[in-house]
């Protein structure tokens, strides 16, 4: 009987000796000693290369330039990042340099570049005054974004004072963390319509406990908007109110109140001396 090459037999019960496929190994190919050793010649080549280039005293960081600094000064931005010694050029890349400057409240954002073959440059964006913050007897600087960033000694000149008080008063006050008010967003709504109305610049914005608004004034009347709806109307109002009859209502008034857009009412102030308005008619409660 002649046998099928590559074929093996095995017993059946119920059919048989069935046939079966010998499978054959695939014959291992030579390594290739030639490849791996041109592999460990090139590995062995760029380690070499790279410890001479960061051991290259050349390369290491002698210049430090500070773009972007405004009330910190480069010795501050400096000191702050901490920029390590006697470093190489493109470690230095691999320094935290940036988060440690945004660590900082008044930094915004922060950036660090290298320039070949030793200047190492840090960019840095401070955050803008946009109002001052008075709560429990503290001053806090915060910016557009409402991100408190700085405590303050004294008003700063030019830039708009907002007071909480009672239930107003924010939980707590975090450099470098948005404040949490629900009346933030009304305030800023509030400074952006003045901005169209500079006859109604105030000292100081109030927020009371019950979330109401007023302008308080030195030695002009006292704006009372009450609550932040109808805002733009009620801005309107107070500005045609002040400037009425040439402004005499202005003089006379202790304090306008809006908070009723349907009926305006002001209110004189003590011992008003009448011989100053010689023009226009009274002035009255509406």
């Amino acid at each position: 009987m002649h046998k099928r090459p590559h074929l093996t037999v095995t017993a059946s019960r119920r059919d048989g000796p069935v046939a079966r496929p010998v499978k054959r190994r695939p014959a291992r190919r030579p390594r290739n000693w030639n490849r791996a050793l041109k592999f460990v010649a090139l590995g062995l080549f760029l380690a070499e290369a790279g410890a001479l280039l960061f051991a290259n005293p050349a390369l290491r960081v002698t210049r430090v330039r500070v773009d972007g600094a405004q009330t910190l000064t480069p010795a501050q931005v400096f000191a702050e990042a901490r920029v390590p010694a006697r470093t190489n050029t493109f470690w230095m890349l691999r320094q935290p340099l940036a988060r440690r400057l945004e660590a900082d409240p008044v930094v915004e954002s922060a950036a660090r570049s290298i320039r070949l073959p030793n200047l190492l440059v840090l960019t840095i964006k401070e955050r803008q005054p946009h109002l001052v913050l008075a709560t429990r007897g503290h001053l806090w600087l915060l910016d557009p974004g409402d991100v408190p960033y700085r405590a303050l000694g004294h008003p700063l000149p030019g830039v708009p004072l907002v007071q909480a008080t009672g239930a107003a008063l924010p939980d707590g006050v975090t450099l470098g963390h948005p404040l949490v008010a629900p009346w933030m967003a009304d305030v800023n709504r509030l400074l952006v319509l003045l901005q169209t109305a500079p006859g109604l610049g105030g000292e100081k914005i109030v927020v009371d406990q019950n979330l109401n608004l007023c302008l308080n004034r030195k030695d002009k009347p006292q704006i009372r908007l009450g609550q932040p709806d109808s805002l733009p109307r009620k801005v309107a109002l107070a500005a045609a109110a002040v400037s009425a009859y040439g402004g005499a209502l202005a003089r006379r008034a202790a304090y306008i109140d809006v908070s009723c857009p349907q009926g305006m009412v002001w209110h004189p102030r003590p011992a008003q001396k009448d011989a100053q308005d010689g023009h226009g008619p009274e002035p009255r409660t509406e």
